[in-house]
């Protein structure tokens, strides 16, 4: 009985570590944003052109390198 009961909490630990994990990335990434743009937000596309040449930028092929930080901010900077 005491293996189950360490089995079932080192479980329940492991699963809580990820989610704290997982939440502790998502709130980075939101305060990184939010230091990107502190007053006003993202700077938005004028026109329908420009939404789809930033999405296909953005999201690239599958088989394409991941982007860079540099190049992620450089985008964003020629809006």
């Amino acid at each position: 009985m005491d293996t189950y009961n360490d089995d079932y909490y080192e479980e329940q630990a492991s699963q809580e570590e990820i989610y704290l994990e997982e939440t502790e990335e998502e709130l980075r990434l939101i305060l990184e944003c939010d230091d990107l743009y502190p007053n006003s937000g993202p700077p938005q596309p004028e026109s329908i052109n420009e939404q789809q040449a930033i999405a296909t930028r953005s999201t690239g092929n599958c088989d394409d390198p991941p982007l860079s930080q540099e190049i992620v901010e450089a985008m964003l900077r020629s809006i």
